[in-house]
């Protein structure tokens, strides 16, 4: 991997790290009840993949 291609790759990453700390927060002010129904959402869409 060349310098070119980390810094090419660097904001794509910030992208990312950005993203999961959003998400973390949304689900951080989620209350119980919420949490879980966010939970079983996500494994509803997700249960086809193994």
């Amino acid at each position: 991997m060349t310098a070119h291609t980390i810094h090419q790759r660097s904001p794509a990453l910030h992208t990312s790290a950005a993203a999961y700390a959003d998400a973390v927060s949304e689900y951080a002010a989620l209350g119980r009840g919420e949490l879980r129904e966010a939970a079983r959402a996500v494994m509803a869409v997700t249960s086809g993949r193994c």
